[in-house]
């Protein structure tokens, strides 16, 4: 069979998957597909949206990061944190994202925090207007 078994696991949830045929992930390095019989490797997740091909129905969803293990029968995720596309607030993260350019523009704040809160309230905006 071309699919495999995906497991998402977050600090809070678990979900899974049996009958995945593609997945894209936010590679450190870059966008990296994965199908069925998958060499096995484990990789570092960045900031950016997951596309998930189940059954011929495409789903996305907002990452903040993590990792990947991959085998060839299936793969695991465990991520910070996930969003589906569907339950994305756009209010809220357009709030996120004024508050991020108002903490970069702060000299008492961590920059290299409030950069990721922009890159991840823009993530979040780039997937809700799909």
């Amino acid at each position: 069979m071309n699919q495999f078994k995906l497991d998402i696991i977050t600090p809070t949830s678990i979900q899974s998957y049996d009958s995945v045929s593609y997945l894209r992930l936010p590679g450190l390095d870059g966008l990296l597909g994965i199908q069925a019989k998958h060499a096995n490797a484990i990789i570092a997740l960045n900031i950016g949206e997951i596309k998930i091909n189940v059954n011929g129905k495409m789903t996305y969803f907002a990452t903040s990061g993590g990792y990947s293990d991959i085998r060839p029968e299936g793969v695991q995720l465990l991520l910070e944190t996930i969003e589906e596309k569907k339950h994305i607030n756009k209010e809220r993260a357009l709030s996120s994202l004024k508050r991020a350019n108002k903490y970069l523009n702060d000299k008492d704040m961590d920059l290299h925090r409030a950069n990721r809160a922009l890159i991840r309230a823009k993530n979040r905006l780039s997937l809700f207007s799909k």
